[in-house]
């Protein structure tokens, strides 16, 4: 009967899995340093993941679910579509101005550096992004159908739209070490929403504020 699996242990070794991965991304990051980082041996390493492969995995698995409870929010928990993208983009500005627009998205990096090279990973992340984007979409079909868009917004291209701005932000902030760039796309994003709102719901919106 083999030992139970120590869970603690295992979660401390995919914090410092995915510190090095998103510093350095998988390619770059060895097993070698991964047990230096986790101080333990290689064979240690292996005890808890099979390979450098499971490993990453198991990160990214973990990474995609803590990015579901406390990122990949729908919309229209907020109330007001428009409000809530304009706080996207104002939480990840005020992240970025933290910690020097350094780093990235962790699972947009997995996609650009891995993508093309592992179909595991290019299916799970992207699996992730087709759900956020549709639950944005979700969102912005409800409010459309509640009156508060006219029939011209196209709420599947509005919400890859505003994801793809969203992840472009963060690779321009990364490039440039400038985190002013979330308020300016951020307020883009915003547009794309406020121009096809109904009359009656942006005198909605003036008369609450």
């Amino acid at each position: 009967m083999g030992r139970k699996p120590d869970v603690a242990c295992r979660q401390r070794i995919l914090e410092q899995v995915e510190h090095q991965l998103h510093l350095h991304g998988y390619h770059a990051t060895s097993m070698e340093t991964i047990a230096q980082y986790c101080g333990m041996t290689k064979a240690n390493l292996f005890h808890h993941f099979g390979s450098k492969e499971e490993m990453a995995l198991a990160v990214l698995d973990w990474k995609l679910q803590e990015f579901r409870e406390r990122r990949v929010e729908p919309l229209c928990a907020q109330g007001d579509p428009v409000a809530a993208v304009g706080a996207m983009f104002e939480r990840c500005g005020e992240l970025f101005t933290g910690n020097g627009c350094k780093a990235g998205c962790f699972i947009g990096n997995v996609a650009v550096e891995m993508s093309d090279v592992n179909e595991k990973f290019r299916q799970r992340v992207g699996d992730f992004f087709k759900e956020w984007a549709g639950g944005m979409a979700g969102c912005l079909s409800r409010a459309q159908k509640a009156g508060m868009f006219g029939p011209g917004l196209d709420p599947k291209g509005t919400a890859e739209a505003i994801l793809s701005l969203y992840e472009g932000a963060i690779l321009l902030a990364r490039a440039e070490r400038d985190a002013t760039v979330f308020a300016r796309v951020g307020a883009v994003a915003k547009s794309i929403l406020t121009q096809h709102k109904t009359a009656a719901s942006a005198e909605s919106v003036n008369t609450e504020g």
